[in-house]
């Protein structure tokens, strides 16, 4: 008799234990996971030779400022020559915006990747522009390359 008591005992407390792992997973699965945070390269509309420009990003979650970025650096480099490329790092300026101060020195297609960390993740969009005159072949060449555009495309990873 002790035995079948022992016995039934040790199942409730089996089932018991099993129910509540249960309920655990399933308390983890309705968790939402993170809003990917988004970025936008803005960049200005002429990129003259021997003059200041400034490159921005912007940041957003959810539509939403990304005002907390734990690091954002700008890579920029010119085309067939990214072993020469620059890193510079942001500052921050506001409603989600980070810059830096560039001046170019030569005419020619350039790539800009932002490095941005914010939010446990690690966003690397790339986006390429014209820095003074470039010739029709250059400009061909351009087109001919895909481009990355701003937003979250690029790489990204979550932590």
């Amino acid at each position: 008799m002790k035995k079948i008591i022992l016995s039934m005992a040790l199942i409730f407390v089996l089932l018991f234990i099993s129910a509540c792992t249960a309920n655990t997973d399933q308390s983890n699965t309705t968790t939402s996971t993170p809003k990917i945070v988004e970025v936008e390269i803005l960049l200005p509309e002429k990129i003259s030779l021997n003059e200041e420009s400034i490159l921005k990003v912007q940041l957003t979650q959810d539509k939403e400022s990304v005002e907390d970025a734990d690091d954002v650096q700008f890579e920029i480099w010119k085309a067939n020559s990214q072993e020469k490329s620059e890193l510079v790092k942001a500052k921050y300026e506001k409603e989600g915006i980070y810059s830096v101060k560039k001046t170019f020195q030569e005419d020619g297609i350039y790539y800009v990747q932002t490095h941005v960390t914010a939010r446990g993740m690690h966003v690397m969009p790339k986006k390429q522009f014209v820095v003074g005159n470039v010739s029709e072949e250059e400009l061909n060449a351009l087109k001919e390359e895909p481009q990355t555009q701003g937003g979250s495309q690029g790489h990204s990873h979550h932590h």
